[in-house]
């Protein structure tokens, strides 16, 4: 029985992409550095490190309860790893391309949320062949009503 109410919760929670536009990239040309250490690059990592003040357009949502992730696509050159830290509105994490990682979960009570973050990435410096667009977005998961 609470397998099936476990599978009832989770068919009725709708995923909608969440509008970034109104954030700002403050660093947007990252310039990576050897470093190594980073995890699985055996010497060969390279890191950098950016800042986004980050504005999501949550309006649709207010007055609902929803959990926002972080999504970044797969890389071609390999994994890239990448954490944050916040200014204390959104929560902290990580997360690999390929993923989505929890920044907020609770009751939209604003029709934006906003805070500050500093990413930290790293990533195989050997497989980075040229420069590369990080396309950060974000989603928002609800429970219908």
């Amino acid at each position: 029985m609470a397998a099936l109410w476990l599978a009832a919760t989770a068919a009725s929670a709708a995923t909608h992409r969440v509008d970034d536009s109104g954030s700002q990239v403050m660093n947007p040309n990252v310039q990576m550095r050897w470093d190594a250490n980073v995890p699985g690059a055996r010497g060969r990592g390279v890191a950098g490190a950016l800042e986004v003040a980050l504005r999501l357009d949550v309006a649709a949502w207010r007055g609902r309860n929803g959990r926002i992730y972080m999504t970044l696509p797969a890389s071609p050159s390999g994994p890239l790893q990448v954490a944050w830290t916040t200014q204390g509105r959104l929560l902290p994490g990580r997360l690999v391309s390929g993923e989505r990682a929890l920044v907020y979960a609770g009751p939209i009570g604003e029709d934006a949320l906003r805070d500050r973050l500093r990413l930290d990435l790293q990533a195989d410096g050997q497989r980075l062949d040229r420069a590369q667009t990080l396309t950060f977005s974000f989603e928002i998961d609800l429970d219908e009503p």
